[in-house]
C-alpha cells in the first residue's frame, strides 16, 4: 500500500516571480506551496500559458487554508497590516511635492543594456531608474 499525496493548484501566474511571492506567503502561514511550470517561462515564454502558466500547488489537505489565505491577501488584509506596523512615506518630487511619478531608466542605463545586447548577446536590464514627476518632469526623492 502506497501513501499517495494529492497537490491542489490554488493559483496559475504568468510571472514566475509572482509565483514565488505567493508561495512564500503561504509558507510563511504554514502551509506548504510548491511551483509547477515555473521553468517553462523562460524555456519557451510564448507556450508558458499554454502549457498551464506558472502553477501554485499545495497537499490538497491544505488547499482550504490556502484559498482563505490568498483571499486574504487580496483583500488587501496583509497590506492594511504592513502599514500600520511600518508606515510609509512615498517619493515625492523636489520641485512640486507631487507623489504621482514614473519609472524611468537614465540614459546611460539604456545605452549599457544595448551594448550588452549587441555585443556581448545578453539581455541584462541595469536597475538603474529614476524617479520622474508626472505632473513636472522633476526628480524625485524620499521624504521623511
Amino acid at each position: 500500500m502506497t501513501d499517495e499525496i494529492r497537490f491542489a493548484t490554488v493559483e496559475v501566474h504568468a510571472s514566475p516571480w509572482e509565483a514565488h511571492v505567493s508561495r512564500a506567503l503561504l509558507e510563511s502561514e504554514g502551509i506548504p506551496a510548491f511551483l509547477a511550470g515555473e521553468h517553462h517561462v523562460g524555456a519557451i515564454w510564448p507556450m508558458s500559458m499554454a502549457l498551464g502558466g506558472v502553477r501554485l500547488v499545495v497537499p490538497a489537505q491544505h488547499a482550504a487554508r490556502a484559498f482563505e489565505v490568498l483571499t486574504q491577501r487580496d483583500g488587501g488584509e496583509f497590506e492594511a497590516a504592513l502599514r500600520e506596523q511600518a508606515p510609509f512615506t512615498p517619493w515625492a518630487c523636489r520641485t512640486c511635492g507631487s507623489t504621482a511619478l514614473r519609472e524611468v531608466r537614465s540614459g546611460s542605463a539604456a545605452l549599457l543594456s544595448f551594448l550588452l545586447l549587441f555585443v556581448a548577446g545578453n539581455a541584462i536590464f541595469p536597475p538603474w531608474k529614476e524617479r520622474r514627476c508626472v505632473a513636472c518632469g522633476g526628480n524625485a526623492a524620499e521624504t521623511d
